[in-house]
Parts: C-alpha cells; structure tokens; sequence
C-alpha cells in the first residue's frame, strides 16, 4: 500500500529526536500561516506528540500545505537532510495529475512545451502578490525549486551523457573498477583494461547508492544516538548541580548551627569563670578587711609597748599590766582558709575544661581523618562513584563505645560515647548544653 503525504510527515516527525521535536514546535508557533488556515491553539502544540502534531497540521492545513509547512520548519530549525527526505518521499508519492501544476501544458507556438507558471502554487510569495511571483518562481518554495531545477538552462533538453576522451562520440556506459574510472566499450576491450573488472556504470552507480543510503542510516544513527546522551548529559549535569546546591545548603546549616552552639558555650564557660573570679575577690575582700583589723590592734599594742620601754621607772610601772594582759590575750591574724565552695567550683571548671580539650582534639583529628578518607577515591575505601553514594541519606551509625565526648547535661559532667563511623560532616560535635546556673551549682562525677 502506497504511503500517503500524512504518512511521509508522521514518519519525518519521529525522526526528530525529543530536543529538536522541541524546538520544531517553538518554531511551528512563530512561523506565519495563510491567511485562509487558522493556526493551532499553542496549548494543542505545547502536549502534542509526533503523531498527534501530524494530525494537528493535517486537519488545520490539509496534506499538501502541512508537507510544505512542515518543510519549512525544518529548513528553519537546519533539519535540512529531513526536509530533502520529506520532499523526495512527498513529490513521489504525489499522484500524476497533481505531480506539476494544472497550468503546466504546452502553450502554443512554445516549441519546447511552455513554462509552468504555477499559478495554483501555495507559496507564501505566490499567495501575497509578491512581484517575482508572476511568471517565476519563489525560492522558498519546494514546487517552485524542482520546476527551477528542470527548467534552468541547460537542462530544457536531455543532459548529454559523458563522452570518451580517447574515442570520440564514444559515450562512457561502463565503469572498470581497478582504475575506478568510466569507460567506454572501446576502452573495456583495449589492452589496458584486458582482465579487469568492468560492470554497466548505472550497476555501479546503483550499488554506490545503497552504500550511500546505508552509511546515511548509520550516520542519521548515531547523530541521534549523540542527540540522546547529550539531553542525558545534560540531566545528569543538572541532577549533580541540584546535589551540589543541596549539600551546600546542608553543610552552611549545619556549620551555622555548630557555631552557635559553640558561641552559646563560650559565653557559659566565660560567664562561669567570671562569677568563680567574682567569689574569689569578694572572700579575699572580707578575709583583708578582718586581717587588717587584726594588724592593726597589734600595731597599737605594738606602739604601746615601745613607748612603755623607754619610759623611766616610774612611768613604766604605771598599768603596765593591763598593757601584757593586752597583748598576751591580743588575736592572732586569721589564717587565709579556702572555701569548700570555691574548691568544688574551680574543680569543676577545671574537668570541664579538660573535658572540652579531650573532645575538641578528637573531634578535630577524626574529622581530618574522615574528610582524608573522603578525598582519596582509591577503591579499597569502598566510596563508590557519584552517583552510587547518596549523601542526602547518610546519617550517623551506631555509637561506639569508650570514645571520649563531653556531655554537661543539668550541671552533670560524665564522659559520654561518641560516633567514631559516622560518615557525615558533623558527627563529633561537643555536647556542651548547660546553663550558666548549671556552671554554678553543678557537681562532677
């Protein structure tokens, strides 16, 4: 069964791979129709699939203008190799009274049969009134092309066939193929070309052809083949953009939220060592207002007892008892004495502080050592490729045991286990979540 025109655009619309089809429907929508077809609502154009866009053209431009239309989409978008196809295939398939134009017969007193002025051609020119439209041809019209093709001169006869050189009005019909020349039948029986291969050159020139088709279909192959993998590149390339942007905006949170914390505990152990300082300087206040009390009652006794030993006899023994009563029974100085509470306090700072050192090395040293392993992608580290290890899913695995970390919850201080497989960013973090009342009032066991 013959194919039609539809058929013809239906199979060139499958031949456009999902990007260029694309881009034959933008252009469809900006391309200029005739004055008598409607155009096709965009919305039908935007979800219309090959078969359906052959039926959209078909229906609103009839065969014939949805052929040329569609011709010069694809001249528009350089699918040039698709509209010769689409051409060839549609002036083939065209039947035998509508192969030229009704106006295309011998006029008379023509000798060579007249020229085609294609009056019923549906160009664009034709249609507008353009001036070279009358009694010429449009060059953007695939009728008007072909006609231009048999009719320019030179070709209102048959072509001459191609003549011998050597044997003159000797026409080259055959083709030896160790020379990989045309010759003539002279020729093929001359001593040059005694034994060598010699075939009709129409044979050659047919078999030729099937190799220029098939190497055609190979090469249309793999240039739709590259069409593919580029769209697939290209959604990889952007699958990879949108990962990269998730993680970014992951590690920005998290490292924002680990500097806060960090800030938050700062604050708690300076405000911890400040209020210790304070209680120190007021109990060393009190302790040298007492002690100078004291200094200066035996300052005074002091004083007494000097201007008592210079005096004369007399004067001496006047209340020199009260005197030493005084000063044996005087106070002694106090002793400086610690208290409990600011030995518990400056302990407790100072196993936190050890605790925050201990955790902060490790946690430092584990996280160089993880993002080395990270960036070596030798294979015994078992890493994968891209697009096998998926980070938006990777979280902290179990605890392991024994693994230093400061954990200060409620004022408590108590070594707790620590992640040393976790495979994310931040999986060492330093449990640092006490108040400042917990710095104060807190015990450490």
């Amino acid at each position: 069964m013959a194919k039609t025109p539809s058929d013809h655009l239906l199979s060139t619309l499958e031949e456009l791979v999902p990007y260029d089809f694309e881009k034959f429907k933008f252009k469809l929508q900006n391309t200029s129709v005739e004055k008598e077809h409607s155009r096709i609502p965009r919305s039908q154009i935007q979800r219309a699939r090959p078969v359906k866009m052959a039926t959209l053209l078909v229906t609103y431009y009839g065969e014939e203008y949805a052929v040329q239309l569609t011709l010069q989409v694809l001249r528009a978008i350089n699918q040039r190799l698709l509209a010769e196809e689409l051409h060839r295939a549609a002036i083939q398939g065209r039947p035998p009274d509508t192969a030229a134009s009704p106006h295309c017969h011998a006029q008379e007193g023509d000798p060579v049969g007249g020229t085609c002025e294609h009056d019923s051609c549906s160009c664009p020119e034709a249609v507008s009134g353009h001036p070279q439209a009358s009694g010429s041809r449009s060059p953007g019209c695939p009728r008007c092309q072909d006609s231009h093709e048999r009719k320019s001169p030179g070709s209102l006869s048959p072509q001459p066939l191609p003549q011998c050189k050597r044997h003159m009005k000797q026409v080259q019909l055959l083709f030896c193929e160790d020379h990989d020349e045309p010759i003539c039948l002279i020729c093929s029986l001359s001593q040059e070309h005694q034994g060598h291969r010699v075939r009709p050159i129409e044979e050659v020139a047919l078999e030729h052809k099937k190799k220029i088709q098939k190497q055609l279909e190979h090469l249309k192959k793999l240039r739709k083949s590259g069409e593919e993998q580029r769209s697939y590149g290209e959604e990889k390339a952007v699958s990879f953009l949108k990962q990269t942007e998730v993680l970014k905006q992951r590690v920005q949170r998290k490292l924002e939220q680990v500097y806060y914390f960090l800030e938050q505990q700062e604050h708690f152990f300076v405000a911890s060592l400040e209020d210790v300082g304070q209680m120190v300087g007021q109990i060393r206040k009190a302790y040298d207002t007492r002690v100078s009390q004291d200094i200066a009652l035996l300052d005074a006794l002091i004083g007494e007892l000097e201007a008592k030993e210079c005096q004369s006899e007399w004067e001496l023994l006047q209340d020199i008892g009260d005197i030493l009563h005084r000063a044996k029974t005087v106070p002694v100085p106090e002793h400086w004495t610690t208290p409990q509470e600011i030995k518990q306090k400056i302990q407790l700072l100072h196993r936190k502080s050890e605790f925050v050192e201990k955790s902060t090395k490790y946690f430092s040293e584990t996280l160089r050592s993880e993002m080395e392993m990270f960036n070596d992608h030798s294979p015994q580290h078992g890493l994968g490729s891209w697009e096998e290890w998926d980070y938006t899913q990777h979280s902290m695995q179990g605890p392991k045991q024994g693994v230093p970390c400061l954990s200060l919850l409620s004022g408590q201080c108590s070594l707790a286990p620590l992640n040393a497989n976790a495979q994310d960013f931040f999986p060492y973090l330093i449990f640092l979540r006490s108040s400042r009342a917990d710095w104060r009032s807190g015990t450490c066991c």
